[in-house]
Parts: C-alpha cells; sequence; structure tokens
C-alpha cells in the first residue's frame, strides 16, 4: 500500500510541474476498524508455588479439592505433593515402589479430583490409575500394559466429569479412554490420525458441565472438541490470534464452559470459548516477566487460576482477568 500511494504523488507532481491542472483528490473514508482482542497480558505479581527445600522436578498435573488444597504431581521425583491455599506444604506422598500406593514413575503423568475429593492419579511408570482418597489413603487401581480396553502405553492426561468417570489420554495408544469412578472400562474413542476425531500425541483432556470433552494434541497443535458420547464435533489450531503456531499441553474447562489451554513451547495461556472462538491470552515467550514457562496443567480453585511450570518448578497463581 505504501508503494503504491508513493507512485501516485510522484506521478500527480510530475504532471502538476508540466503545467497540468488535475482535479481536487477524492477522500476515502477509512474503513470501519474492527477491534481484535487483547492477545497477551501479564498479571501483576503472580504469586508461585514452589518448595525451597526438596525443590520439585518436572511437575506435571494440579488438582484443588472441596477444601482448596492443591494437590501437584511432581512427576520428576514420583510423588504428589499437597499444599494449602497459602502454598504451605501440607503432606506428601512419596513411597516409592510398584506395590499399592506406591509411584516408580510418573513421568508426563496427570491428577484429578472428583466431586468426593477422591483423587486420580495417572502413573505411567506401571500402566496403571491409582484412586486414593483426599488424604492418600489407597483406595484401588486399574490397568496394565498393552493397546486393548482398559490397558497403558503412555498414559498422560486425566479428567473426571460430573458423574465421576474418568477419562484417560494416551499418546503410545491414541484413544481416549472412559472408565466409571471404580475404573471399569465404559468406552474409548480416537485412533491414529491428524484431525477430525483422531490423535497424534494427545495430552490435556477436560470435560465441561454439558458433557463435551476437550483434548489437546501435542503434535498436531490442535484442540478437539467431542460430546459426551466421544462423537467429534470441531478442532482449532492454536496460536491462531498472533499468527503463530501453538503448542497446545494442559487444558481445563471453567463453570461458563470456556476452554483454557497451555502453550507449552511460547508460553502462554489462551482462553476460548466453548466452540473455539478466542477470547483472550496471558504471558509470552518474550516478555520478561511472563509467569510461565514449560506450562503444563491448569486447574481453577480459591477463586484463582492455576498452571503448573514444568521449567521452573513451580505452580504459577494468578487472577482471573
Amino acid at each position: 500500500m505504501k508503494r503504491m500511494v508513493l507512485t501516485l504523488f510522484l506521478s500527480m507532481s510530475w504532471l502538476t510541474a508540466c503545467g497540468v491542472e488535475m482535479p481536487a483528490p477524492t477522500l476515502i473514508p477509512e474503513p470501519t476498524q474492527i477491534p481484535t482482542p487483547e492477545v497477551t497480558m501479564t498479571p501483576e505479581r503472580p504469586f508461585e508455588i514452589k518448595l525451597a527445600e526438596d525443590s520439585m522436578k518436572d511437575p506435571y498435573g494440579v488438582a484443588i479439592n472441596s477444601l482448596g488444597h492443591i494437590y501437584v504431581s511432581d512427576a520428576g521425583k514420583n510423588r504428589v505433593l499437597i499444599f494449602d491455599a497459602e502454598s504451605n506444604l501440607l503432606a506428601k506422598w512419596d513411597a516409592q515402589g510398584s506395590a499399592e500406593g506406591e509411584f516408580d514413575t510418573l513421568g508426563f503423568g496427570g491428577l484429578a479430583i472428583d466431586l468426593n475429593d477422591n483423587v486420580f492419579v495417572v502413573h505411567n511408570g506401571n500402566y496403571r490409575v491409582q484412586k486414593f482418597d483426599k488424604d492418600g489413603k489407597f483406595i484401588l487401581q486399574w490397568g496394565s500394559e498393552g493397546t486393548g480396553d482398559g490397558q497403558f502405553v503412555r498414559a498422560i492426561g486425566i479428567a473426571v466429569d460430573a458423574d465421576g468417570n474418568v477419562y484417560v489420554t494416551d499418546d503410545g495408544n491414541p484413544f481416549v479412554q472412559k472408565f466409571d469412578n471404580d475404573g471399569n472400562f465404559l468406552m474409548k474413542f480416537g485412533g491414529e490420525g491428524s484431525g477430525g476425531g483422531k490423535f497424534k500425541h494427545a495430552t490435556g483432556i477436560a470435560v465441561d458441565p454439558q458433557g463435551n470433552i476437550f483434548v489437546a494434541d501435542y503434535e498436531t497443535q490442535h484442540v478437539q472438541k467431542f460430546d459426551a458420547s466421544g462423537s467429534f464435533i470441531k478442532a482449532w489450531k492454536m496460536g491462531e490470534d498472533i499468527g503463530f503456531p501453538g503448542t497446545p499441553e494442559g487444558i481445563a474447562v471453567d463453570t461458563d464452559g470456556n476452554v483454557y489451554v497451555t502453550d507449552y513451547d511460547l508460553g502462554r495461556l489462551q482462553v476460548f470459548n466453548n466452540d473455539g472462538n478466542f477470547l483472550w491470552g496471558l504471558g509470552s515467550k518474550k516478555t520478561l516477566d511472563n509467569p510461565f514457562k514449560r506450562p503444563t496443567a491448569i486447574a481453577f480453585g480459591n477463586g484463582k487460576i492455576y498452571v503448573v511450570n514444568q521449567s521452573g518448578a513451580k505452580v504459577s497463581v494468578v487472577d482471573f482477568p
């Protein structure tokens, strides 16, 4: 556009110099500007949960129970940590091994909490999910190695719906599996592919109040939406608001059905409405005071947003805008 304006100006100047009288230019009104959403905001003084001693290593999952207690899967040290709302450490579930209630390889495993405050922990080293009460008492477990129903290869994400059903993603076996609250297999959906209800590297998963299921796919850089029966509804790309592809990792849905997704590579939190339309973003890899660095799981509680940072070994606690 600048090049065209400059050419027009030079042409008019040359004609005037040659004695050619030019008519007054017609003013063209400026087009109506469509406001664009605020894509990057920085929270004021983000609060952080971290350990001064025996610091976390590669934390991944986070969930909050009815008492406001924050549960974090400290994957690199194969344990679950529990904090109160003021970030005081309340307990550690750190028994090492493969027996009931023990952990040996959490890896990229998440955790989730149901309405009765039961805690479900992905334990991908033993290809299982373990269920505990809020105090860490072992209740039950399910899973084994394999690609069959109720089996896992590399389970990662986990979510619980309003009825207590449990959903698990597995990037080594590209299906979402659904279980009841006692670990009985109910159904699965997905399969190998790059969209349209298929998965390449499914990570985060969340369920909205209406039972719709949202799955983040790290490799295809899409978020996909399914109905309660696992039928594909739609998909959308990450990072389109800034014109740069994002990498979805963790996902959560608030009570209004808005979908929150962490961008693992760009260090952002992006928020969409239930149909995938971008609403707002928080953080930026290019911002020095960005609270997020390799963000993974997200949880809501105590009137705050909790985001796990795998790099930096901390949980960022930010206000809703």
